[in-house]
């Protein structure tokens, strides 16, 4: 029985050790008092939570603000003339252009017309004054 005992002793002695030594690695509560939890986790982005966002090098070829300064902007447009208004303009200016020539046509006849009658009154007064 003393036998017994002894190889017993031997064994909880040795199942001590053990239990100093498992106790000396594993971590107390002060230990674990400046580790986050879950529970502080759960406010945060993850990867999953960030994969339809896009990133600087998405946003590469895109044109900022500063890039968009010169361009004309709608309102820029509004007051300018399109072609339609061009051509209608042009039809117009064509019309009264045609209408000043025919009027100049016109006048040159008459012109040529008063150049004749006028040639033919100073010959009549010519012929007056030689009778005289």
């Amino acid at each position: 029985m003393y036998g017994l005992l002894e190889k017993l002793y031997l064994e909880v002695q040795s199942m001590q050790t053990e239990m100093k030594d498992i106790k000396e690695t594993m971590a107390t509560k002060e230990d674990l008092k400046d580790f986050a939890t879950k529970e502080d986790l759960k406010d945060f982005a993850t990867k999953e939570d960030l994969k339809d966002f896009a990133t600087k090098e998405d946003l590469k070829d895109f044109a900022t603000k500063e890039d968009l300064k010169d361009f004309a902007t709608k309102d820029d447009l509004k007051n300018l003339a399109t072609k339609d208004d061009i051509n209608i303009l042009a039809d117009e200016l064509h019309t009264e252009i045609q209408s000043v020539h025919d009027e100049l046509v016109e006048l040159r006849s008459d012109l040529s017309t008063m150049e004749v009658l006028t040639t033919k009154n100073a010959y009549d007064i010519a012929k007056l004054k030689a009778i005289r």
